[in-house]
């Protein structure tokens, strides 16, 4: 029987020798506070990916690579909010990692090269964003976390619950 625990962490540094198998960033738009989502037919998703060799073991730059090849944003700033611990029964644990990102500039939409397709993006409140995620409490936490960071860090004006959602073109 497969047994899975996932753990949220509101803490930094990573655990050593844990493996990273995820990299994704809480995007924040400056002017509305809002963060953004990856849509791909009705389902949704946080920007990042999965770390590669290329990245020499720096998340920062697995961070700014998945998000510009999926979503293509490109990151004015960045800080650690945290990662999701993940056991599998028989298995090593591994982390699931959150960034707060602060957008520079959207480019255009174009096909991620590593699937051919091409994700939608839209602007929505960290609550909201949390909804349509679906990842329950630790998925809020975790939004909730990198709000407080934006807010901090970047003195911003955090959008609120059921803020009308936007297209990020």
């Amino acid at each position: 029987m497969l047994v899975n625990e996932v753990r949220w962490v509101e803490a930094w540094p990573l655990p050593v020798g844990v493996d990273v198998r995820q990299v994704y960033g809480i995007v924040f738009d400056s002017v509305t506070g809002a963060v953004v989502v990856q849509g791909d037919n009705g389902r949704y998703n946080l920007p990042g990916g999965t770390p590669e060799p290329e990245d020499n073991a720096d998340l920062v730059a697995t961070l700014r690579r998945e998000v510009h090849e999926e979503n293509q944003l490109v990151l004015a700033d960045w800080a650690p909010v945290g990662y999701q611990l993940v056991s599998e029964n028989g298995r090593a644990p591994y982390v699931q990692v959150r960034y707060a990102a602060l957008l520079e500039k959207a480019d255009p939409i174009a096909p991620d090269p590593s699937t051919g397709r091409a994700y939608g993006r839209v602007l929505v409140s960290p609550v909201d964003a949390a909804k349509l995620l679906g990842w329950g409490e630790r998925g809020a936490a975790q939004l909730a976390a990198a709000a407080r960071i934006a807010a901090e860090r970047w003195g911003m004006t955090i959008a609120a619950a059921r803020t009308a959602r936007q297209e990020l073109s």
